[in-house]
């Protein structure tokens, strides 16, 4: 049996006037960075809370390894912090992620935001703990956001959850299938194949977004997940944006859909491109762990939360 075949955690909803915590485990921050994210908090209802500590700053991180682990670790164990939304991605995380301490948020779990190099905690407590998280925009990235993702990032952490649809794409396999989300980073999950941090991957409907990676890199990392079995063991595949991707100046030949078509298509499961999740102005939030069905028709794609 696979974690997949269990129902997962729901952290409790948020209510307003309820704690949220802003931590840096990766890249360095500035007070302005996180300056309209604390805004908007506080204009949802709810009460922003920034350490002083997540302004240090060592080399490109957020402080040394030992700052971040402390830091990160003081929000989950914090019974005022309700949800933590991490600040910003970059690199750094996998740095920390063996010297913290789930097991208190294992048994008080909490709300969990961010994405890019924070793919790593979401795919830990998913496979570890069998807990939800929501990927989605974090606050480096809200005032470069659109106004409907960060509105529908509030709402999922109040417990209402909206449908997400995207238009017809030309690669689309169309097909339907229910099945609990997980995903996020290509390469951050292909740096975590041979680990339990993927577990959760299995028997999933998987959803992938990256940036600034080479097409040759791309399909290199398509083909190991292909290689691994993770890509014949899926339900349903959403391909989300493929952000600033690079080519050498002999073509590859392939876009990023088309080569990542091309390995998939032999698969008998729906398959969806273009979907508004990742890098880019429209970074809808979807929950980790979280049952849905995806429908891929000849008009649209939707992702429909089931329970």
């Amino acid at each position: 049996m696979t974690i997949n075949n269990i129902n997962s955690i729901a952290p409790p909803n948020l209510k307003k006037g309820d704690c949220i915590e802003i931590v840096a485990c990766a890249k360095f921050i500035s007070v302005k960075d996180v300056a309209d994210a604390i805004s908007i908090i506080e204009d949802n209802g709810f009460v922003a809370k920034v350490n002083p500590q997540n302004f240090n700053k060592h080399n490109v991180f957020a402080g040394t390894i030992d700052q971040r682990i402390e830091i990160l670790q003081y929000a989950l164990d914090d019974d005022e912090t309700k949800a933590i939304f991490f600040a910003r991605g970059g690199y750094g995380t996998i740095q920390i992620i063996d010297g913290l301490d789930f097991d208190y948020f294992s048994k008080n779990p909490k709300w969990l935001v961010g994405f890019s190099d924070i793919t790593i905690i979401l795919s830990h407590v998913k496979s570890y703990y069998n807990i939800q998280a929501i990927h989605g925009p974090m606050p480096f990235n809200f005032s470069a956001t659109d106004t409907d993702s960060v509105i529908n990032l509030f709402s999922l952490l109040q417990g209402n959850y909206k449908a997400l649809e995207c238009p017809l794409f030309k690669l689309n396999k169309l097909g339907s299938c229910k099945g609990k989300l997980f995903g996020g980073n290509l390469s951050i999950l292909y740096s975590l194949i041979g680990t339990k941090d993927i577990d959760g991957i299995k028997n999933s409907i998987l959803f992938l977004e990256d940036v600034d990676e080479y097409l040759y890199h791309l399909e290199r990392m398509i083909y190991t997940m292909d290689r691994s079995g993770i890509l014949k063991s899926l339900k349903g595949l959403v391909i989300g944006q493929m952000t600033a991707i690079l080519d050498n100046k002999d073509s590859f030949g392939k876009t990023s859909y088309q080569l990542i078509y091309d390995i998939v298509k032999k698969y008998d499961y729906p398959v969806c491109f273009n979907f508004p999740i990742g890098h880019s102005s429209q970074n809808q939030p979807v929950i980790t762990g979280k049952e849905v069905e995806l429908n891929v028709t000849t008009a649209s794609s939707s992702i429909t939360y089931l329970s």
